[in-house]
């Protein structure tokens, strides 16, 4: 494992059980406004264009390497604004919505008419 890596995981105990809360991840990403480009159901696509976290094989700690420091025009969220608990929590939402099987087109009636 790279230096980073075992660092984050040894500094972050939750985000590396990966102990975070769902529900409060879903507040969380609507508090913080992370639907505004990822989408309500994290498809991506939002007003901003943002990229889809869903079923996108995203590990803990790509999601929170993409929080802390973004690639590309996201905000970062320092400990400061999102405290460790909190991206543990986004962590478990943004995991489980990969786990809830995409839809098929054929059965999104406004698709089909």
């Amino acid at each position: 494992m790279r230096p980073l890596i075992l660092l984050l995981l040894a500094a972050t105990p939750a985000l590396a059980q990966n102990t975070g809360d769902a529900a409060r991840g879903k507040e969380l990403f609507s508090r913080d406004n992370c639907y505004t480009c990822h989408g309500t159901t994290g498809a991506g696509g939002g007003a901003l264009g943002g990229p889809r976290l869903a079923h996108a094989g995203l590990t803990p700690n790509a999601i929170i390497n993409e929080l802390r420091r973004p690639r590309a025009a996201m905000p970062a969220y320092s400990e400061k604004i999102l405290t460790d608990a909190e991206a543990a929590d986004i962590v478990a939402f943004i995991q489980s919505l990969s786990r809830e099987p995409e839809p098929d087109a054929k059965s999104i009636k406004l698709l089909n008419q």
